[in-house]
């Protein structure tokens, strides 16, 4: 079988995807507690509950964690190309690492495929 890191290229692409993805829900949260945020005091009824400071928290921090996993999954994406193209053999599984932080079902099997099809890959070249 010598397709093994064609397979291990798209899983790591698809787990990556799944990753970029997550950006836009996170934009999804943001907005949402943006939204509550500029919601008038008298129709909120967890206002006593819920200060406006945590409110801006969470906006941070699922900001932050939409940023980190956007980029997990571009080098998911990265590394999937680099497998498809079987060249650099080291990126292409740190895609397929990257894919299983970003879609864990995707993600190992893309590590598995492309540890397994290491011998397709050609050299890289020796740097000048």
């Amino acid at each position: 079988m010598g397709n093994n890191a064609k397979v291990g290229g798209i899983l790591s692409i698809v787990s990556g995807g799944f990753g970029v993805l997550g950006l836009g829900w996170m934009v999804l949260m943001i907005w949402m507690f943006n939204f509550m945020l500029t919601m008038p005091q008298s129709y909120d009824p967890m206002a006593p509950l819920f200060p406006q400071e945590m409110f801006q928290f969470m906006a941070i921090f699922y900001g932050a964690m939409g940023l980190i996993m956007a980029l997990i999954g571009a080098l998911g994406i990265v590394g999937g190309v680099f497998a498809l193209k079987k060249k650099h053999w080291a990126l292409a599984l740190a895609g397929a690492i990257a894919g299983t932080v970003t879609f864990f079902p995707c993600g190992i099997p893309a590590v598995i495929f492309v540890c397994l099809g290491k011998e397709e890959f050609t050299a890289a070249e020796p740097p000048l």
